[in-house]
């Protein structure tokens, strides 16, 4: 897997922070989330603890149980050598994580702040890494700042109206509409080269079937009732992967905008490096609105991200307001989808966008596939504005400022 490279001014900024704010080391923490049904989430917590526990050196039945499967680190041949050196620089990226957090928040918080965080499904996407970057994020500013109580959740079992309704926020951390049946497989193996079309479709209802009431009509009711959504990257690959008519999918009409079928933008005509890895300079289209600030200091960013190519379902037209996107006339040679470009414009190439949605407030970012992506100051800062944002603590504009897509 490629790394983010970050660049010049954000490697200065990041550095500086390193330098002025020693960070904690992953075992040193003296926080620790409530695991919702912890006995039930062994599978997807194995997944992501080389990167939220550094220490942990992989046993042979972990790397036995990577091995081959897409988006890994592990090969599941390393010699001890080779894991110690990989441990290593998880730690590395993990402090710098933190380091990235800023002193204090933007604003004050009126009261102790409830956050579920749904994190599932995240093997053969590549999205592990970036799983794990946001949950270190978050652990790390609840104990930094001692306003956020965290729940953290890897599966839907349970999950109800009752429950939803005792949270300020639901964030939904890089995951997918139950996870994709694709060359890698998924939790419900096998994968798709050895099974059949039979046993893909079994797979694909069976999924449809266990997280449907949760997408489609417990969060939009949620959100409705005043609660609120945090998307992070993958959360909209989700209306893609549903097997589901977007333009009727009511998880698509709460979130504002969905991954259309091209997924990434191409680079010279090419999807070149792993989901469209590639430079990306970002346009502030709001730079008076506090949920940008925090790129002020980097109005021209350019950050080594996977983007997506965005489409708005038509429950979704002039409902969402972008506030930054991929700068197409700083690098012109990147394509977004022609019929997302028709049919919604400039929302084809939105990064972070917000919207109300009956009483409730929904804040979404591409950015964070990666697990270093929330190392950056920058971008480590947007989301914890978002989160602000969503709690309604930070108090901006989030009506659609102009026509759909601009």
């Amino acid at each position: 897997m490629k790394r983010t490279i970050l660049f010049a001014s954000l490697t200065l900024t990041l550095a500086l922070s390193l330098v002025h704010a020693p960070a904690l080391r992953a075992d040193e923490s003296d926080y620790s989330p409530t695991v919702y049904n912890e006995d039930e989430a062994k599978e997807e917590r194995s997944l992501l603890r080389p990167y939220l526990e550094p220490a942990h050196i992989p046993t042979p039945e972990y790397l036995a149980s990577c091995k081959g499967v897409g988006g890994q680190e592990y090969k599941g041949d390393e010699t001890p050598e080779q894991l110690k050196a990989k441990s290593a620089q998880f730690q590395t990226i993990y402090d710098s994580i933190i380091a990235a957090l800023p002193e204090k928040l933007s604003v004050p918080v009126a009261r102790k702040r409830k956050i579920l965080v749904l994190t599932y499904k995240t093997i053969g996407y590549y999205h592990t890494p970036g799983a794990a970057g946001f949950l270190i994020l978050l652990r790390e500013a609840a104990r930094k700042y001692g306003v956020f109580e965290i729940t953290e959740a890897y599966k839907p079992d349970g999950i109800d109206a009752k429950m939803l309704a005792g949270f300020d926020v639901v964030v939904l951390d890089n995951m997918v509409f139950a996870g994709r049946v694709g060359k890698y497989g998924s939790f419900f193996r096998p994968k798709t080269d050895t099974a059949s079309k039979e046993e893909i479709a079994k797979m694909r209802a069976k999924e449809r079937d266990t997280w449907n009431p949760l997408y489609n009509e417990l969060l939009p009711a949620y959100v409705k009732n005043g609660g609120s959504l945090v998307g992070v990257h993958a959360a909209a690959m989700i209306p893609l992967f549903s097997g589901q008519d977007m333009d009727k999918m009511e998880f698509a009409a709460m979130l504002g905008g969905a991954v259309d079928g091209q997924c990434h933008p191409l680079t010279d005509g090419t999807n070149k490096g792993p989901g469209g890895y590639c430079p990306a300079p970002l346009k502030i289209l709001e730079s008076n609105n506090p949920l940008t600030f925090a790129f002020r200091d980097t109005p021209n960013a350019v950050l080594n991200v996977e983007l997506y190519s965005f489409f708005l379902p038509k429950t979704s037209m002039d409902s969402s307001r972008t506030l930054i996107r991929y700068d197409t006339d700083k690098k012109p040679n990147v394509t977004f989808n022609p019929k997302s470009v028709e049919r919604c414009k400039e929302f084809a190439s939105s990064t972070i966008w917000i919207k109300s949605y009956g009483k409730g407030r929904v804040y979404y970012s591409a950015l964070g596939h990666h697990e270093e992506n929330f190392a950056v100051p920058c971008i480590a800062q947007a989301y914890l504005d978002g989160l602000l944002y969503a709690t309604g603590d930070l108090k901006v504009p989030d009506a659609p400022a102009t026509a759909a897509g601009k």
